[in-house]
């Protein structure tokens, strides 16, 4: 039987010029699962934890960031090398968001328009798929 790895995940957005941005980790090309590849912030749930108390975790974390409001958008799978269940949140940031915030893991963290996030090469189909589920949503 394939194991599973259950992870809770935060995908931080703004709105500037009537566009939604989303913040994504460019991981480090060690990692583990997705190495050099642009990814969500978050990670692994911990035995007895809630997805709710992995995501406020993970994100001090990863981000140094005390998370406080955020929507859970749904849960998902992955098509990365494991059998990843993702439980994803979203969370409307300030501009100046990445200012405000140490990046603790990974190698940096960017904003991206849906157009960008399209284009873009190193981010895999099934996170594509979250992500246009998320500006469908904020663009409703």
């Amino acid at each position: 039987m394939e194991d599973k790895r259950y992870v809770s995940v935060l995908i931080p957005y703004k709105v500037k010029d009537k566009k939604v941005f989303v913040f994504l980790q460019k991981r480090d090309n060690k990692a583990k699962v997705l190495p050099d590849c642009f990814s969500f912030f978050g990670g692994k749930i911990e035995l007895g934890e809630k997805p709710e108390e992995a995501l406020v975790r993970e994100i001090k974390e990863e981000l140094n960031f005390n998370l406080k409001e955020y929507l859970y958008l749904g849960q998902y799978t992955s098509d990365a090398s494991i059998l990843i269940v993702l439980y994803v949140y979203f969370a409307k940031v300030d501009d100046d968001f990445e200012n405000n915030v140490t990046i603790l893991e990974g190698e940096y963290g960017k904003f991206f328009s849906e157009n960008e996030m399209e284009k873009e090469l190193k981010l895999i189909n099934s996170d594509k798929k979250i992500l246009k589920d998320l500006f469908g949503k904020l663009s409703a």
